[in-house]
């Protein structure tokens, strides 16, 4: 409408001069135009007809504009309007050509590409015609990196954008010839580490404007993105794997959503779960059993919501390796059913090596378990290196006076530097009643001991009146629950089947339990995963606490009565060896080997060099500060590749190496030190290499920064509907090589418009007012 009043564009209007062109002439008409002026004002002052004064003036005033617009083209009005010597001057016309643009939100196509190359390539209206009958044009398009191209790819298909690469190669490709203005299309996603407003800074020094235009929408109505999908790294075959789930959804979720877990396209577990929507993110844990040994590679997707026009980031691949690695597990107690049973369910266990000392009478210990005739010959390991042999400590009804202070303080030290496991079990001896609450191991505990809870003689849970268990009416039982807190039927320890429906009623058909220490308030930064619940016996009391500790965990049992879930059910029945086997690999989950690898991550992208990173200790876990560490890499198609460690500086102990995976699979890493000739230990790790959906996170018009972006560099930010001002923008820029012309503008549509309705105006009026 601009351009039709006023015959030239905005732009054109911006950065051009109005002047006008009457030469000596012009006195001539400023006479004339006075006179007619003069005139009118003497017909009006003679004129008796109207009613009164303002009537007259409203009536004159109309007349008199209308003159000064009829007697504007006289003046010779002109727009002197910069301009570029045609086919001397360059433009670069960049396009965004990462994954993010196959999005299907465009406005003039299905996708932002589409987009892009409607607003380019169209016959009638697109930039393209108009700028290359003046310009000289180059094409680039960028991803993970910035290339000149004669057409535009059919679709995008980069798993990074680096805009900075990008602005990077226009810099480089036109130093020293003569460039007008860069034309950028995108959706402002960036996922690299280059800074793009110092390169708009660089093209602003060099006068050269930036103009974007922005595709795709600044937000969605409907989105979910799930974040991240952590596997457990204490997964064994047949005893479940835990997967943590982050997740994101935007807009309303008034119902849950189902989550499904794939192999190989079939689906292996599906849940439903509730999220908060409106942006907020929600955690939990899925848990999900592997049946067969061997890493594999699943897939974890959420369903799409209704209308979502982004579900490339619904779904995740996560790599579910069970391990093989053996667990040392060490066992204190006396010589009782619960001690027994701990133990069958732990021997049971292929990966599990048990080893306990059992008190069977004042000063007498049964060792089983032994790798050889001197092991745990005092009844405890004699040094700090004999006791970081094992991953996990198990401590039943044994006081604290059977342990010598410098043992306890090394139980201490196995857990927080170690980073082993332990475990209190309740018992006569145990907690307060063993006097453990002024010694190190108070301070393992996720709770607090409080001796003025000190139980000299146990509570009774007895009811003769009611029968011992009945799984069809466990309401009808002696003793009391073990009841799981909603976190604790979240854990992997607690999780007695994949359903969450299912696991619930599990446990509440368990039996129950008949044996209790009264503990201290739970410590800040401990969990409670289950309870006894208020009854009949007292208050709601903690029967599973867990927390961290330095860089290991730790939890307190306090109950001697777990031994009834295995005696009170069918013999077939394996919750009670399933609930001692998941606590054991989470309490051993961080126990890690003296030579530990660390690849930096869960999943990694082909063509992107992956940073390995090794920790090699000695037996009391001090860093080996001269070591010598190699690893074996072994890729999808079954080719070895030999990698050689180097120290990391500043971080004794540390080793690191890079290598590059070329393509997409599981990578099987086998890391080894030796100390001169003697070795330290290995470790074994298998990595996931799978394509990058980084595009498709947060994948909304980045408005803000692309306004940035182009007012740094001196240029403007387009919509869509809004780009027809580029070409002139680009054209007619004021610069040191600019032309200059001159364009008349007494022709003006507006200026008869204008006449016209000033004159009409006056009629109208003269009309209202009854006036001849």
């Amino acid at each position: 409408m601009f351009d039709e009043l006023f015959k030239f564009s905005r732009v054109q209007f911006a950065e051009g001069e109005v002047g006008f062109q009457v030469g000596a002439g012009g006195y001539v008409v400023g006479v004339l135009l006075l006179l007619a002026l003069a005139g009118l004002a003497v017909l009006y002052a003679r004129t008796r007809g109207y009613p009164s004064k303002r009537a007259k003036l409203v009536s004159g005033t109309l007349r008199g504009a209308a003159v000064l617009v009829l007697f504007l083209p006289l003046f010779e009005p002109v727009l002197v309007i910069p301009d570029v010597v045609p086919d001397e001057n360059f433009v670069a016309v960049i396009v965004d050509a990462s994954e993010s643009m196959n999005i299907p939100d465009g406005v003039l196509g299905e996708t932002r590409f589409d987009d892009a190359r409607q607003l380019l390539f169209d016959p009638e209206e697109g930039l393209v015609p108009a700028l290359e009958t003046v310009f000289k044009l180059r094409y680039y398009t960028f991803g993970r990196a910035a290339a000149r191209v004669d057409s535009l790819p059919p679709r995008p298909g980069d798993d990074r954008t680096d805009l900075s690469a990008a602005l990077d190669r226009v810099l480089a490709d036109f130093r020293g010839v003569p460039l007008a203005g860069v034309v950028l299309l995108t959706d402002g996603g960036d996922n690299s580490t280059g800074v793009p407003l110092n390169r708009a800074e660089a093209l602003r020094a060099r006068d050269v404007p930036l103009h974007v235009i922005g595709l795709g929408r600044e937000a969605f109505d409907v989105e979910r993105e799930l974040l991240e999908a952590t596997v457990s790294k204490s997964v064994e075959q047949g005893t479940g794997a835990e997967i943590e789930v982050k997740v994101r959804s935007w807009g309303p979720e008034p119902e849950p959503v189902t989550f499904s877990l794939y192999r190989d396209q079939t689906r292996v577990l599906s849940e439903r779960r509730p999220l908060k929507g409106a942006g907020r993110i929600d955690q939990f844990a899925l848990f999900y059993e592997p049946d067969a040994p061997g890493a594999a590679v699943y897939t974890l997707q959420v369903e799409p919501a209704r209308g979502e026009p982004n579900g490339e980031n619904n779904a995740l691949d996560v790599l579910i390796d069970p391990r093989t690695d053996t667990l040392r597990v060490l066992h204190f107690d006396n010589l009782r059913r619960d001690f027994k049973f701990i133990k069958r369910a732990l021997e049971g266990d292929q990966v599990v090596a048990f080893t306990s000392v059992v008190r069977t009478g004042t000063g007498k210990l049964y060792r089983q378990g032994l790798r050889s005739p001197e092991e745990l010959a005092g009844g405890f390991p004699a040094t700090q290196a004999e006791l970081n042999t094992y991953d996990v400590v198990l401590v039943g009804d044994v006081e604290a006076s059977f342990f010598t202070p410098e043992a306890l303080r090394m139980l201490e030290r196995f857990v927080r530097v170690r980073g082993g496991g332990f475990l209190m079990l309740g018992g006569r001896n145990s907690f307060t009643e063993g006097d453990y609450d002024l010694t190190p191991v108070a301070d393992l505990l996720p709770v607090e001991l409080d001796p003025e809870r000190r139980q000299v003689v146990p509570t009774a849970f007895f009811d003769p009146e009611r029968p011992v268990f009945d799984p069809a009416h466990p309401e009808q039982r002696q003793g009391f629950a073990f009841v799981p807190t909603a976190t604790g039927y979240e854990s992997p320890i607690l999780k007695l089947a994949p359903d969450p429906a299912t696991n619930r009623a599990r446990w509440a058909t368990m039996p129950p339990m008949t044996s209790l220490n009264l503990l201290g308030p739970v410590k800040p930064g401990a969990t409670v995963l289950a309870e006894k619940p208020g009854d009949d016996f007292g208050p709601r009391e903690p029967l599973l606490v867990v927390q961290r500790y330095g860089k290991g965990r730790t939890a307190a049992l306090p109950t001697a009565s777990t031994w009834r879930w295995q005696m009170l059910l069918d013999a077939a029945d394996t919750r009670h060896e399933r609930f001692w086997r998941q606590l054991v690999r989470w309490l051993a989950a961080s126990a890690a080997g003296r030579v530990a690898l660390d690849p930096g991550g869960d999943r990694f992208v082909p063509g992107d060099p992956l940073s390995l990173a090794v920790t090699v200790v000695d037996a009391d876990y001090e860093p080996v500060p001269e070591a010598t560490v190699t690893a074996q890499v072994t890729g999808p198609a079954g080719a070895d590749l030999p990698l050689a460690f180097r120290p990391a500086l500043g971080e004794p102990g540390t080793y690191t190496a890079t290598f590059v995976p070329e393509t997409s699979g599981v990578y099987e890493v086998e890391v080894s030190a030796r100390q001169d000739t003697t070795l330290l230990g290995t470790d074994t790790r298998s990595l996931l290499v799978a394509p990058s959906r980084r595009e498709y996170y947060d994948a909304t018009l980045k408005r803000g920064f692309l306004e940035s972006l182009a007012g740094v560099a001196g240029g403007a930010y387009y919509t869509p509907a809004d780009v027809r001002d580029l070409p002139d923008r680009l054209r007619n820029r004021r610069t040191s090589t600019s032309i200059f012309h001159t364009e008349y503008l007494w022709d003006m549509p507006l200026v008869f418009l204008l006449a016209l309705a000033l004159l009409s105006a006056e009629w109208f009026y003269r009309r209202r007012k009854g006036l001849p």
